[in-house]
């Protein structure tokens, strides 16, 4: 891991994703911090694994206090829109200490009320094998209706 962080600085990324969990399904501390470290100056995104710890919040609480900048999550849930009322209070309890990046199954259909009910400032659309034509445009799209 610490060579593809090396090898994203080399090529100009802005940031890297990382997760590690230890066996008791909690947060690896000392090898996030030593791989977020590792990245700087590039910003660190901490992925869904917080999904699978026994508490994201106190989880995401550990990672803020090591200067991670954002957390990919779903509050816990399945999907996003399963987890808006934990996603709200992650996105309320965080403030600017730490940024949460509502994901899971964000949709054109679904991202507006995403947003809408955790307040959050960033949200994460994934792209797997078979995902509809013109998804960025359709999410672009619920976006501007919201803002508007």
């Amino acid at each position: 891991m610490l060579w593809d962080i090396a090898e994203a600085r080399r090529a100009g990324a802005d940031g890297v994703v990382i997760g590690l969990l230890d066996r008791s399904g909690s947060i690896e501390l000392e090898w996030t911090a030593r791989l977020a470290q590792a990245a700087r100056p590039l910003a660190v995104t901490f992925h869904r694994a917080v999904d699978r710890t026994p508490d994201v919040g106190a989880s995401i609480e550990a990672l803020a206090r090591l200067g991670i900048d954002r957390v990919l999550t779903s509050g816990g849930a399945p999907t996003a829109v399963e987890g808006l009322g934990a996603l709200a209070r992650l996105v309320r309890e965080a403030g600017s200490r730490i940024g949460i990046l509502p994901g899971g199954q964000v949709r054109g259909d679904n991202v507006a009320r995403i947003v809408q009910a955790t307040g959050a400032s960033e949200i994460h659309v994934g792209f797997p094998a078979g995902a509809e034509p013109g998804r960025v445009e359709l999410i672009a799209a619920a976006l501007r209706r919201t803002a508007g």
